[in-house]
């Protein structure tokens, strides 16, 4: 402890002498692996992480070889992320045997929240796929019970909807909107009703949404929809769940998309990536940061190496970065699945990592896990030119620097004060690993000012 405490003096002692060096963007990248397949191959399903670490992957549609037509899952699946491995048999939280679970009506484009209590909201999505019809849209709600494994219905939504949006609040209310209509209501899970229907500035299906945390104060959350196809693909507007309204923001997209990507960075401004065009079909290389406090939409570099662009690709937040997997291009007619994988920077607005992924995954379902690892789930792959559903998975483990880490060992104690001395006293020899991780204040300088930070790292392991 003593020879601590001299170290620690002496870092700081040496930011007296030590020149502002700038921080080189930081080290990012990740390894992807393959892990069990899904029990059924699909496509359009979704997939949520329960409370207790496993994922919950339910509906989409699958492909009848003869004669060939497309066909709606009631299939639901779990994956251990332990085993790794997915199972259509389902170990109830609350004891007892394991269950099968089905859904009540198969469904695909549909949309699925895990609750603030743990339960799963099902709602809507197209039914009765046949041939290369994926079906009509459903008013039908289930909710999934992970305590008893068992799926009962929910309150039925005023119209059906399907590739609409679920946004779920800070109080656990689920807000949903569009799919092919102008309106939205909002879910009440406690009560198990429904608000009546509210309506948007413009119908939108296959639009983005992202909840704003506080932004009408303390607890009250809006939510931002972005795009969309219908009569505003340009358009972004704010609902505010509380009175039931909704109004236009000022920017607008400078191409109309539908299928895009958005998330939230840890500033509050939104991320916007890629979609497709509604006036040309053709998938779009654009990207946005829009600040919704004020109102302003600046376009920043899109994801590299994609000069055709991209659209259906998930989007999975993680802090300062924001991960990009798969998806399609589309030019003049023509799909693509594609294997692409990017990482922005919201530091620095660069995109610092790009690699391809082990599968192709379109149309496909992304999930967080609790240790950070982001599991990749079936989805479309090309079949004689055709877009066809896999039960291919895998995860991508991704490796962010971690601000005092300088010797890369997972762990900021003793052995890293002297890499941390070395780069404040000569920023222009570290890696860039060290640099990102001497930067503790995140301002891309490496001065005093990281020392009391990286001071503090040290006591509070």
């Amino acid at each position: 402890m003593r020879s601590t405490s001299r170290l620690i003096l002496f870092a700081a002692a040496m930011t007296l002498h030590a020149g502002c060096g700038l921080a080189p963007a930081a080290s990012v990248s990740g390894t992807f692996e393959n892990v069990g397949n899904d029990t059924v191959p699909r496509f359009f399903h979704k997939a949520t992480r329960l409370h207790d670490g496993r994922v919950l992957v339910t509906g989409g549609m699958t492909l009848q070889i003869f004669p060939p037509s497309l066909i709606s899952l009631n299939r639901i699946a779990t994956y251990d992320p332990v085993s790794r491995t997915f199972s259509d048999s389902f170990a109830p939280t609350g004891g007892g045997p394991a269950t099968n679970p089905l859904l009540a009506t198969a469904r695909s484009s549909h949309t699925q929240t895990t609750l603030l209590d743990g339960r799963v909201l099902i709602t809507g999505g197209h039914i009765g796929a046949s041939g290369t019809n994926p079906g009509t849209a459903t008013t039908s709600v289930e909710i999934f019970n992970p305590i008893t494994g068992a799926v009962t219905p929910g309150p039925v939504m005023a119209i059906p909807r399907a590739m609409h949006t679920d946004t779920l609040l800070a109080d656990g209310r689920v807000v949903v909107c569009g799919g092919g209509s102008n309106t939205w209501q909002v879910l009440d899970p406690i009560t198990n009703t429904w608000s009546t229907q509210f309506f948007l500035a413009h119908s939108r299906i296959s639009h983005a949404a992202v909840r704003l945390a506080d932004f009408r104060g303390p607890g009250l959350d809006s939510v931002l929809l972005i795009g969309g196809g219908g009569s505003g693909p340009a358009t972004m507007e704010f609902l505010n769940p509380d009175a039931g309204t909704t109004s236009l923001a000022t920017s607008v997209l400078s191409v109309g998309v539908d299928d895009l990507g958005a998330a939230v960075l840890p500033d509050g401004t939104v991320l916007i990536v890629g979609g497709q065009s509604i006036a040309t079909g053709n998938t779009v290389n654009l990207a946005y940061r829009f600040n919704p406090e004020t109102d302003t939409l600046v376009s920043i570099d899109p994801p590299p190496n994609r000069p055709d662009g991209l659209s259906d690709h998930a989007v999975i937040p993680m802090g300062r970065y924001v991960a990009l997997f798969g998806g399609e291009q589309e030019i003049s007619g023509n799909d693509t699945e594609l294997d692409y994988c990017a990482i922005f920077d919201s530091a620095t607005n660069t995109w610092p990592f790009t690699a391809a992924m082990n599968r192709v995954h379109d149309d496909f379902p992304a999930v967080q896990l609790e240790d950070g690892a982001i599991l990749l789930i079936g989805g479309g792959a090309p079949l004689f030119g055709n877009e066809a559903p896999t039960n291919l998975a895998e995860i991508f483990v991704p490796i962010l620097p971690q601000p005092g880490d300088l010797n890369a060992d997972g762990a900021i104690n003793e052995l890293d004060i002297p890499f941390f001395v070395s780069v404040l006293i000569a920023p222009e020899s570290a890696t860039v690993k060290q640099a990102a991780a001497a930067d503790l204040n995140d301002d891309d300088a490496l001065d005093g000012q990281d020392v009391p930070l990286f001071v503090a790292a040290l006591t509070d392991r």
